[in-house]
């Protein structure tokens, strides 16, 4: 397993996509952070946990490119054949995907935790210089705000690679880990509260998630923790049917 994982890690970084892409997501906060430490109006009045406010938000789009590449990872293995050799160095195709679930993960999880301490430090430096209150704490819900979103970067991680893995189609993965909150949810939620269901989001998956990175927990239903365990159940379910169905048709 040890060195299956080497091998990946090696393929995945060689990949000159995900590098750029990261990078450009993790750089992207960091300006929208940086030009709002430097040219908000009137930084005195800036509460404790604003800025993990605009951390959390921005967030979301940085584990949605997460999830993109982990997709993209997987379905360009298989749409240049190149999943085939590893395949055949490699008999047991369970372990060959369970290791690209770890790596796909990790590699989340990593992005995840570098853009949030990255981004904290630029925008605590730039707002405390100029007088503003910058901290976080548990009684405000930033520091689970924080912590959070190396967490739902890394599940954006497993579901992006899970779809990947289950459609094996590129452009059906990446459309899907976009779509799926702007659109999908955002229609089977209308229909919910319609049918008269209370607090529908509850219901959302990947909705759900997005309360990991929200410093005030009211504003979820349902909560930090419940976002997280129900949105890492189905990232993980995903994953599992799609090693399922891999395992029994040709690469």
């Amino acid at each position: 397993m040890i060195n299956l994982l080497r091998s990946e890690v090696l393929k995945f970084r060689t990949v000159r996509l995900h590098v750029w892409l990261t990078i450009g997501a993790v750089g992207l906060l960091l300006v929208v952070v940086g030009l709002v430490g430097m040219l908000s109006s009137e930084p005195r009045r800036t509460r404790p946990d604003d800025l993990m406010s605009l951390i959390g938000g921005f967030s979301v789009l940085i584990a949605m490119t997460v999830g993109v590449l982990a997709a993209l990872g997987i379905t360009s293995e298989f749409s240049h054949n190149t999943i085939r050799p590893t395949l055949a160095a490699t008999p047991q195709r369970t372990t060959v995907f369970v290791a690209k679930a770890v790596l796909s993960t990790v590699y989340g999880l990593v992005v995840g935790a570098v853009a949030v301490v990255a981004a904290y430090l630029l925008g605590s430096l730039l707002l405390s210089a100029r007088g503003a209150s910058v901290g976080l704490s548990g009684d405000d819900g930033s520091l689970a705000a924080f912590l959070g979103v190396p967490i739902l970067c890394a599940l954006l991680a497993l579901f992006g690679y899970g779809l990947g893995l289950l459609l094996r189609n590129s452009p059906a993965a990446v459309s899907l880990i976009i779509l799926w909150p702007l659109l999908l949810e955002s229609i089977l939620n209308g229909v919910l509260s319609v049918a008269g269901v209370d607090e529908p989001t509850r219901l959302l998956p990947y909705t759900s998630a997005f309360a990991l990175v929200i410093p005030n927990p009211s504003d979820a239903p349902g909560g930090r923790i419940y976002g997280g365990v129900y949105f890492g159940m189905f990232a993980l379910l995903i994953t599992v049917i799609g090693i399922a169905v891999n395992n029994r048709r040709d690469a």
